[in-house]
């Protein structure tokens, strides 16, 4: 029993890499866990010879990571969001396991989960993963999402930039409330004169936000590393 974890996040020791490593820890396999920032895996170039052989052509570290979701039984696939999407990271593998669906649908079968960690977007981001790999023919038993440190917490000026993240999705620039007040309110005061684009004005009251400090983020990876557990024994 084999299970694959994939993390697009570029964060070192990211949310999304804990999230991951706990889920392939609860399914009590043999396990291997990759970072997709730490080797290289380009995009789909859209050459289309794959087509016959169900082989991507292109020289780079996708040859062998393919070999090893061949090989899984189930794949956990995360990322962290940007610009309410998933990782550039992310994209170039899912796009690259293109090359595994034409005819054959060589990834039909696997078991699957999905993990997004982002501020406002995270479930977008996690409903696009999961359609990706139903797409290749894979079996979704678990999909999660947990609210990560926003980039804005970390960057220096984050307190009174004019353009910060939760400044962008405000009610007053998208017309919609994407709860990132309710969300942080125990990291992140915004002053009644931050005015979104115009003037930045908060403070923060936690620097970091980590899923180790939410028993109930990390009990749901758990319980679907168990899930994922069932499934495989269901199966075999």
């Amino acid at each position: 029993m084999k299970v694959l974890g994939i993390s697009g996040s570029p964060t070192k020791n990211s949310n999304t890499d804990t999230l991951i490593k706990t889920i392939l820890e609860a399914t009590g396999a043999e396990t291997e866990f990759f970072k997709l920032s730490d080797i290289k895996v380009v995009p789909c170039i859209a050459c289309m010879k794959c087509v016959s052989t169900n082989e991507c052509i292109l020289n780079d570290d996708f040859k062998w990571l393919s070999k090893k979701v061949m090989e899984a039984d189930a794949i956990v696939v995360g990322s962290s969001t940007f610009y309410g999407a998933a990782s550039a990271f992310t994209k170039a593998f899912i796009e690259r396991l293109y090359s595994k669906r034409h005819v054959k649908l060589l990834t039909g079968g696997k078991i699957a989960a999905t993990v997004a960690v982002g501020v406002a977007a995270e479930k977008m981001v996690a409903e696009w993963l999961g359609n990706a790999l139903r797409a290749g023919g894979m079996e979704i038993v678990g999909s999660m999402t947990a609210k990560g440190t926003p980039c804005c917490f970390v960057c220096g000026p984050g307190e009174s930039c004019h353009y910060t993240v939760w400044n962008a999705y405000s009610k007053e620039l998208t017309g919609m409330d994407f709860g990132v007040g309710e969300a942080y309110k125990e990291y992140l005061e915004i002053l009644p004169d931050n005015k979104p684009y115009a003037h930045g004005s908060a403070r923060f009251l936690k620097s970091y936000r980590s899923v180790k400090d939410e028993p109930s983020v990390m009990a749901e990876a758990e319980r679907i590393g168990k899930l994922i557990k069932e499934r495989i024994k269901s199966r075999n």
